[in-house]
């Protein structure tokens, strides 16, 4: 198939914008830079999550299918009648490239098979999706050692977001894998100085029973032992999910009610004023399905000290005592230890704040998009040899 004049490239995800999430975020931003870049037209395929039937609209000039769901299996979305669906837009719209969006399983493997001989480009944005917890982890395991296997091998070129998990996992692979970080909107996430006077811990994220792994009871715990400190301490829990009011009644039971606000998913400059008002942002997920994290990012070019958990793809992001601090997973005293010395040592705050400003830099969407057109042309062209 002779690539055209303007490349076009459907993208696919089982969920997209306006879905708050990482994945969701770095599919848009990345798809919505290319798009206006003029250099490709961009077409999303995507789950109708929040409504019944097939929908299709526009998002910044981007057509957006949105196709039916039957069920939900944890957080996937999943429809029999997805291959042909799919596969009648491919027929219609004749991408020159398929760019799928992983790990939740179906929709992405799906539309790889119904692509036949167009050329597929993979992002991984996990590490393994193993919970730790019988029989999920079962079902787990059983897709990542067949069906994920069988996507890694059907796609040309792989963006893995976590490079120790593919490395890992899959080695036979790595002549074809390719590590493209998140991106930031440096417009929108700027430096200013910490907040004077309070004292405001901060995660942003899904709040979601699917997404236990996010760490949001082990950050609960340790706020017991913050507030026991430094009482004037707050936790603000940024993101939405049916799981908010359980973690709602959690601080309750465990004495912290007051010191815990929930604030919702925040959007645009709501984010950028939840950055702000923060004295230290953490991510203390306890499992490989944390990648390398965009929340991270847009902290550190907001110029907030960071905290996460040697796990997954956040000591990719985090150089210890540069721009944050790691602590082990599912350790709420290591991790109140980390929260109180940033908020006890001011210089400490600020100096990792400046580091963390500084390297954000590198991480603006038009670099994260020059590199991935760099390897799009390589697949058009068949030439995967060095990604620029």
């Amino acid at each position: 198939m002779e690539p055209r004049a303007i490349p076009h490239i459907t993208v696919v995800a089982s969920y997209f914008y306006p879905k708050i999430g990482g994945l969701e975020n770095y599919a848009y931003l990345l798809a919505k830079e290319l798009h206006g870049s003029g250099a490709y037209t961009v077409s999303i395929i995507t789950s109708n999550y929040d409504g019944n039937g097939y929908k299709k609209e526009v998002i910044d000039g981007m057509t957006v299918h949105r196709l039916p769901i039957w069920l939900k299996v944890s957080n996937t979305p999943i429809n029999g009648f997805w291959y042909w669906q799919i596969k009648k837009i491919f027929a219609a719209e004749q991408p020159d490239i398929v760019h799928v969006h992983a790990p939740l399983p179906f929709m992405s493997d799906v539309a790889a098979w119904a692509a036949k001989d167009r050329p597929v480009v993979l992002t991984y944005h996990s590490g393994s999706m193993l919970k730790g917890t019988w029989p999920v982890d079962i079902i787990i395991g059983l897709y990542e050692n067949i069906f994920l296997s069988m996507l890694f091998r059907r796609a040309n070129a792989i963006v893995a977001i976590s490079q120790d998990f593919a490395k890992r996992r899959f080695p036979q692979f790595m002549d074809k894998i390719y590590f493209i970080p998140t991106g930031v909107d440096l417009q929108r996430f700027k430096k200013t100085p910490l907040p004077q006077g309070t004292e405001v811990i901060t995660f942003v994220g899904r709040i979601e029973h699917s997404s236990g792994w996010k760490g949001i009871e082990y950050l609960l715990q340790a706020m017991v032992l913050v507030i026991e400190h430094r009482p004037r301490a707050k936790l603000e829990l940024v993101g939405g999910g049916d799981a908010v009011e359980y973690y709602r009644k959690r601080a309750e039971v465990l004495g912290i009610g007051s010191s815990v606000i929930l604030s919702g998913p925040q959007r645009g400059q709501n984010l950028v004023e939840a950055y702000q008002r923060s004295s230290v942002v953490v991510l203390p997920s306890t499992s490989d399905s944390e990648a390398f994290s965009v929340t991270l990012i847009e902290a550190m070019a907001a110029g907030r000290p960071i905290i996460g958990t040697n796990i997954g793809g956040t000591p990719q992001v985090i150089i210890d005592g540069k721009n944050g601090l790691l602590v082990p997973p599912k350790d709420p005293e290591k991790l109140a230890h980390a929260i109180e010395r940033v908020l006890g040592d001011k210089k400490l705050a600020i100096q990792l704040a400046d580091f963390g400003a500084e390297w954000a830099q590198g991480f603006a969407w038009e670099i994260q998009t020059k590199k991935y057109a760099a390897l799009l042309t390589m697949v058009l062209e068949k030439k995967l040899s060095t990604l620029i």
